[in-house]
């Protein structure tokens, strides 16, 4: 590890980066996950409505209500491993000051 101006280490920017990529990623592999779902959703929900739930056709109920629980699913996953990768990324910022 070779210092460059300002005490910081050659490598640090490169962890930013790093950081940034996996960060982008995992938004757009949630963003991806959700469109998905609501695609799917609308694919299947025609054929749901021939059902009934609570006298809703059971199509619209899922649209309704099954999007928004998994929009909210989807965000408390994107939380937990956004956190993974910041614990990790403060981890490795630890290290390089030894």
């Amino acid at each position: 590890m070779l210092p460059s101006q300002g005490g910081a280490s050659v490598t640090e920017p490169e962890q930013i980066d790093r950081h940034q990529r996996q960060t982008l990623i995992l938004g757009v592999a949630s963003l991806v996950g959700v469109i998905l779902v609501v695609i799917g959703t609308m694919l299947v929900a025609p054929l749901l409505n021939h059902f009934g739930f609570l006298h809703f056709p059971l199509g619209f109920y899922l649209a309704a209500q099954g999007l928004f629980i998994a929009i909210i699913v989807a965000a408390f996953v994107f939380v937990k491993h956004q956190d993974r990768l910041d614990l990790r990324r403060e981890e490795g910022d630890g290290e390089d000051m030894a």
